[in-house]
């Protein structure tokens, strides 16, 4: 399912993006949701709960007292391959545009004539699996930050050792995360399929292979983590919900 999020103060604008959106995605093979949001605290909300994954979200660039910057960025913080588009009033907005690293910018005045052709343009090109991904600043050879998109299928556990935090990917490599504290981590990685058996892991249970009321196995990688005993039965409960072709491990009891 692709999701396109609409978000505008004014229902008459939701409403021409939403009949546009219905419009030009009805003969289209693959399957798209319109999610309508009239203030930012509902865009922000849906955000920070990780349960509906944007891969567009069209805004306005005076959304809800001029709060667009501040939903642009989580945006871009929680899904930084999702597509973002402005709608503008005029020429002082492209600045705005920029700030926000949108990918183009709309006039609201003529969002009637001019949105079919952008979607029909636009949609076709996204990629449902482009938004399960993740912005993280890591440590290079050189010791020298760099950002980089991961699928979080990639990455199959996170450790903080004294204060710092690692990252251990699909390929058996592990690089330093550049993070200020380890509670920013675990508020990136607080969904599924991630989850929380110890304090200072972070365990991708895609990847787990067996798992005792101590401890878990990490495979390909043979990784043993310990289970605190405080959290056993919330993990399992988790470990529970994901979808069985995804589990590839077993829960021993």
């Amino acid at each position: 399912m692709i999701n396109i999020f609409g978000c505008d103060n004014e229902a008459v604008f939701l409403d021409i993006i939403q009949d546009t959106v219905f419009s030009q995605t009805a003969l289209l093979p693959k399957k798209y949701a319109f999610h309508r949001f009239r203030n930012a605290e509902e865009l922000l909300k849906c955000l920070d709960e990780r349960i509906i994954v944007p891969h567009l979200l069209i805004i306005d660039a005076h959304f809800d007292m001029c709060r667009t910057k501040e939903c642009a960025d989580r945006l871009h913080e929680f899904y930084p391959s999702c597509k973002l588009m402005i709608m503008s009033e005029g020429e002082d907005d492209l600045f705005l545009s920029f700030e926000c690293d949108s990918c183009g910018t709309i006039s609201k005045l003529s969002l009637p004539s001019k949105l079919p052709g952008t979607l029909a343009a636009i949609l076709p090109r996204i990629d449902e699996r482009s938004a399960e991904m993740i912005q993280l600043t890591v440590y290079g050879n050189e010791r020298r930050p760099e950002r980089i998109n991961l699928r979080y299928s990639e990455i199959i556990y996170l450790e903080c050792v004294m204060k710092k935090v690692y990252v251990t990917f699909s390929d058996g490599s592990c690089r330093r995360v550049k993070c200020s504290v380890w509670r920013e981590i675990m508020q990136k990685f607080c969904m599924l399929p991630f989850a929380v058996p110890h304090q200072n892991y972070i365990v991708n249970m895609n990847y787990i292979s067996k798992m005792t009321s101590t401890t878990l196995t990490i495979s390909p990688i043979g990784k043993c983590i310990s289970i605190s005993k405080y959290r056993l039965r919330d993990f399992k409960a988790l470990f529970e919900l994901l979808p069985e072709k995804t589990v590839s491990g077993h829960f021993l009891p």
